[in-house]
């Protein structure tokens, strides 16, 4: 490799350890501001967590990717003295060099893949970022193993071993079993001893109390709330919803300050829809205006569904409930498939005695506690119909529509450039219209977000086998996904190519004229005029007919 291929590597190699602090740094610092009551531990040490913990994974991978071949050639040693010296400062060659590295290599085997990416397993508003950090991982470990300008046979095999194995550590199946205390590399430098971070059990009440806030950081917060509402793609009708009921949250707590009388208001909800429509992710926005309006104490997010409800003796259902509702107390509980604690048959004593021990605390911590019930429409709709408990406590419902094959693009748009990948028109063709034949054959166990983030993790996937034996990688190859990369969950890549050749059409809406404006395939992704009114508009998405 010569001088010119090496910067190159290194200028790569760079923004991927930049990218990778970034995106742990970004999360531990959201978390912290967001939900504190959810860290496990002193919230004030999670940053700290994070970014030790970015600094093990780097090593991890590259121990993983160097060992394969039981080589480490000159080019690899580059590579290790330009990660230490961006990660700690240090510049270092010769026997530094090599006597760091054997310090590397020793903490890579005390480092456990499921440990270094626990915290986007373990707190559930970091789940939408396991993809970048997949991404991160197989982005650096593409590096490392083509840094001299070839890839050996075993370093190919350790690659796709790595990609199952990060994939299993970011989606385990059983999510508990990460619970454990998490090992991770210390900042202080590459020959230090890993860095033991003690996770402590009670969530809030192990943390100290926080000082009351200023009115304006409430509104600093509502607003960051509201703004993160009206970024979510779709959802208009949900938004309106949400906007009304803060609105009305705002109204009456001015009336309270002025000393006016205020209504009795009702904090629980219900929200309906299918599986990936966002019901998660609104439920921690309303836990945010809560806690910004001074609604509710703090806000946070206690999220569960029958089994952290419902034990598995008699007796102890009830216990267990007030518990959960107890770690709720100033902020939300959110419930998803909630309609399960209700036996079609009756016969359940169980869920009855959850239900009958949840709607006790809903009314005595109607002021301090918002449950909110999440799950199908028809499951939902009968359930609260069914139990007058709950039809009288929950006045506000919130249905969540499928979002449109369009919805989907742009959800799967925003995955590439949170991972920094680019998508063609020839691409952007083939995933809509896989979308498109989806939404159209839907049935309630429609994916949405889900089917979207299923798709993004294949395509990725498919690019890295692609790009596997490429001995010279362009930062073109790791980030432009070629139609051919498209993988739709459910579409073979037969029935997705008669698809692409089926007669149809794509339109957008002109935002000028608000006409219906018909575009072709290698359009999408660009900017476009309208012949009528000559507004010019980016047709990132379209919808889809038959012609």
């Amino acid at each position: 490799m010569n001088d010119k291929d090496d910067a190159r590597v290194i200028g790569l190699l760079r923004r991927v350890i930049r990218d990778c602090g970034k995106l742990y740094n970004h999360c531990g610092q959201w978390m912290v501001r967001r939900y504190p009551t959810l860290i496990e531990g002193n919230p004030n040490q999670f940053v700290e967590l994070m970014d030790d913990l970015h600094r093990g994974l780097l090593i991890k991978v590259y121990v993983t990717i160097v060992r394969a071949d039981d080589r480490w050639t000159s080019a690899e040693k580059r590579v290790a003295a330009a990660m230490i010296d961006h990660l700690w400062g240090e510049q270092l060659q010769g026997g530094q060099l090599r006597e760091a590295a054997t310090g590397l290599f020793k903490q890579a085997d005390q480092l456990t893949w499921e440990s270094l990416v626990a915290p986007f397993v373990r707190y559930a508003p970091l789940a939408d970022s396991k993809a970048q950090v997949e991404t991160i991982v197989m982005r650096l470990a593409n590096l490392v193993a083509k840094c001299d300008g070839q890839t050996m046979p075993e370093e190919s095999v350790a690659l796709h071993t790595l990609q199952r194995d990060i994939d299993m550590a970011l989606h385990p199946a059983n999510p508990k079993s990460t619970l454990a205390p998490i090992g991770t590399a210390s900042s202080e430098g590459p020959s230090a001893m890993a860095y033991q971070h003690q996770q402590h059990p009670g969530g809030a009440e192990t943390n100290k109390a926080a000082e009351p806030e200023s009115p304006a950081e409430r509104e600093r917060r509502l607003q960051a709330a509201m703004k993160e509402l009206e970024s979510l793609i779709g959802l208009q009708g949900v938004k309106d919803r949400v906007r009304s009921y803060a609105n009305f949250l705002r109204l009456q707590q001015q009336r309270k300050d002025a000393g006016l009388a205020t209504m009795p208001i009702s904090l629980h909800m219900a929200f309906i829809g299918n599986p990936g429509t966002g019901k998660t992710t609104v439920a921690r926005i309303v836990g945010q205006i809560l806690g910004a309006l001074g609604t509710l104490s703090s806000g946070h997010v206690i999220e569960t569904d029958r089994s952290g409800l419902v034990a598995q003796y008699a007796g102890q259902t009830a216990v267990k409930t007030n518990e959960l509702c107890d770690s709720a107390k100033g902020g939300v509980l959110f419930i998803d498939e909630a309609y399960s604690l209700v036996d079609a048959s009756g016969d359940d004593a169980y869920g009855r005695e959850a239900i009958q021990t949840l709607l006790k605390r809903m009314e005595d911590d109607r002021e301090s506690m918002a449950v909110i019930l999440a799950g199908y429409s028809d499951e939902m709709d009968k359930m609260i119909r069914s139990n007058p408990g709950l039809s009288s406590r929950i006045n506000t419902k919130i249905d969540f529509q499928d979002y449109t094959p369009s919805d989907l693009g742009r959800i799967f748009e925003g995955m590439c450039e949170q991972n920094q990948y680019q998508m063609p028109s020839e691409a952007r063709h083939r995933l809509l219209i896989g979308f498109q034949h989806l939404y159209e054959c839907r049935d309630r166990h429609f994916g949405n977000g889900r089917l979207v983030r299923n798709a993004f993790e294949d395509t990725i996937r498919r690019l890295a086998d692609r790009i596997a034996e490429v001995s010279e990688l362009t930062e073109s190859l790791l980030t432009v996904l070629l139609a051919s990369d498209v993988s739709v969950p459910g579409v073979t890549g037969s029935k997705l190519d008669a698809l692409v050749a089926k007669p149809h059409v794509l339109r957008i809406q002109c935002n000028g004229c608000q006409r219906k404006v018909r575009i072709m395939p290698e359009s999408l992704g660009i900017r476009v005029r309208c012949k009528k009114c000559e507004h010019i508009q980016l047709a990132d998405w379209a919808e889809v007919s038959a012609k």
